[in-house]
């Protein structure tokens, strides 16, 4: 019986880069569909009115849900964090934690 030597793959091969997804940002895990939808009906009916200006609005169109401390900025993506507001006052508190983060 005559044994055949094995050749092997030559040095200059490269490792095959990693398959596995990076992290996901803090923004790709934050809630979506059913269970986002769920949490805005718990926070809307806990105080159905804006944090800022105190005005009544009408779910589920009338308000923004807004987390209090910005993601962008370190807040965590909780009930405890998370408030409704009307439009306008998402908007500028929106423009807020913008010019926070990049400074």
């Amino acid at each position: 019986m005559t044994r055949a030597r094995l050749r092997t793959a030559p040095h200059r091969l490269q490792q095959a880069p990693a398959r596995l997804a990076p992290a996901p940002t803090r923004s790709e895990r934050r809630l979506t569909g059913r269970q986002l939808q769920a949490r805005r009906l718990r926070i809307w009916a806990q105080d159905p009115r804006c944090a800022d200006c105190r005005q009544l609005v009408d779910y589920p169109d009338g308000f923004e849900l807004d987390h209090e401390v910005a993601l962008v900025n370190g807040g965590a993506d909780t009930d405890a964090n998370c408030r409704v507001r009307c439009h306008g006052c998402h908007e500028a508190k929106t423009a807020r934690d913008l010019a926070a983060a990049r400074s």
